[in-house]
């Protein structure tokens, strides 16, 4: 006997388990447009007052809600609104620390999913709603100040997410600010970051830039916006430039344009920076007792000094030119530890500052340098103790400033250094006492301003200093090192030191 109606059999499946006929006899759907209309009716009963179970007191006025709304809405109504606390039982409810515009457009985003954000209110409500723990109200705002950034604003904006403490939206703007750093510093906001912020933005290995002398002017232009309350930070500030790839000429044009005499300089290097009267230049000199393992001061130098060349002979110690007041000096003194004096010896034939020295058969070399018109040198000279004469060496091929210098066989290296034409320095060049000439020899793998040299076992030992970086941000110090074999010319690459270091010192143990 046949069925009247219609048969409502399994499908049959095939052998590989699909599903070989009709869809399925059950389904579950859904309507997205069910929750807003939803939403919409929860906000129609709110503005005509239907079924409000609680009143929100907001800066002065009124607000009458569902505590179930607002409780669904995210941690702090729930919180509020939970038996625990006891408005959960009271019919007003006070919230302080928010304006009541703020709070109506807040409100109105927990109704309605949608919130109107402009340039003016964004802040507010980014605050408001961090505080009222609305997560996706404090993402939107986030996402707007993203898209509405410019090196006009974006100094403001570092301010204030600084200030509440958005530290993923923060390390964008800070890495905005990196990127259009030039734009930034031209911008009017650029002065109105504290010391703290500009000194953490200056020393940036990211900052985009042409030269080191726009972070110089940018530190100047900060300090210049309000001198007053400004100039006690000017060591601070000046502290993250590197000076040593400053062009020496536009530091000098750039002093002598300070007709005010506001700030004035006693040497381009950080920490050689001095205020109205004061110098920061030393005289003073410090001796270390390895057996009591303390420093005790000694005498004097006649003149206090910096950039200066310092070397041991003769059991003597010699301080040799470098920034003599506001001049580049060229004189040289004695320190005779016996009778705890130093005494005015002589005088270089070149003023120079940030030059390299060594000692070589009981005379000493002076390489390179500054010199009293700001530029590199590529002269050298060599003194000598018993006759104490200054006698001329031949000038180097290339024009070398915080140069590293070290004797090694009979031979003076001159390794490195700073060009303002080429910048840093991978170029070495030797001077052999029989020859009486400079000859380069093999470059190093690094180019390194300010490097630290020395000869140990017949070696020539090259460490640290600072690079130039290829994508023009700021130049950085590294911590690599390389050994010099001068039987094969060649540099070879060794373990890097744990801290990058530049314009350091070395001694041979």
């Amino acid at each position: 006997m046949s069925s009247a109606g219609p048969s409502l059999s399994h499908p049959r499946r095939s052998a590989a388990g699909a599903e070989a006929g009709a869809a399925s006899d059950r389904g579950i759907f859904s309507s997205d447009r069910h929750a807003g209309l939803l939403l919409a009716q929860m906000n129609k009963m709110r503005q005509q007052s239907d079924f409000c179970d609680v009143r929100l007191l907001v800066g002065g006025r009124v607000f009458g809600v569902h505590k179930l709304v607002l409780a669904a809405s995210g941690p702090y109504f729930a919180a509020l609104f939970s038996g625990a606390m006891s408005e959960a039982h009271e019919e007003e409810v006070r919230i302080v620390g928010v304006e009541a515009d703020v709070f109506e457009i807040l409100l109105e985003f927990i109704y309605t999913g949608s919130i109107d954000v402009t340039v003016d209110t964004v802040q507010e409500l980014m605050v408001a709603a961090d505080m009222l723990q609305l997560s996706e109200v404090v993402d939107i705002c986030g996402e707007f100040l993203r898209a509405h950034m410019d090196p006009s604003n974006c100094v403001g904006i570092y301010r204030f997410l600084e200030q509440i403490a958005c530290m993923e939206l923060l390390q964008f703007t800070e890495d905005y600010i990196h990127v259009h750093f030039l734009e930034v510093c031209a911008s009017e906001e650029f002065s109105s970051l504290s010391k703290d912020q500009l000194v953490k933005l200056l020393r940036s290995e990211e900052l985009r830039i042409e030269d080191e002398y726009q972070v110089f002017t940018a530190a100047m232009d900060w300090l210049h916006h309000d001198v007053p309350h400004r100039k006690k930070h000017v060591v601070e500030v000046l502290e993250p430039v590197r000076f040593p790839l400053l062009s020496p000429q536009r530091l000098y044009k750039y002093i002598e344009g300070e007709r005010d005499a506001v700030f004035h300089f006693s040497a381009p290097h950080r920490s050689r920076l001095i205020g109205e009267k004061d110098s920061m230049i030393f005289d003073c000199t410090e001796r270390y007792d390895p057996v009591t393992k303390q420093w005790a001061a000694v005498a004097s130098l006649n003149y206090p000094r910096c950039g200066v060349g310092v070397y041991s002979c003769h059991g003597a110690l010699y301080a040799l030119g470098g920034w003599i007041g506001s001049e580049i000096g060229k004189t040289m003194e004695r320190y005779d530890p016996e009778e705890n004096k130093w005494e005015v010896i002589g005088s270089m034939a070149v003023p120079r500052y940030y030059f390299g020295c060594c000692e070589l058969q009981g005379f000493i070399y002076v390489i390179g340098g500054i010199s009293d018109e700001g530029t590199e040198l590529r002269s050298a000279e060599v003194y000598d103790p018993i006759s104490r004469r200054w006698s001329a060496l031949p000038v180097m091929v290339t024009r070398r400033a915080y140069v590293g210098v070290a004797s090694l066989n009979n031979c003076i290296y001159a390794v490195g250094g700073w060009n303002e034409a080429l910048g840093s320095l991978d170029t070495v060049e030797k001077y052999c006492l029989e020859e009486e000439k400079w000859v380069e020899v093999a470059s190093m793998a690094v180019p390194r301003a300010g490097v630290t040299v020395a000869a140990v076992n017949g070696l020539l030992y090259a460490v640290g200093g600072r690079t130039s970086s290829r994508d023009f941000s700021a130049p950085v110090t590294v911590d690599s090192v390389e050994i010099y074999d001068p039987h094969l010319d060649t540099w070879t690459e060794i373990g890097n030191m744990i801290t990058s270091r530049c314009d350091g010192g070395v001694a041979v143990l």
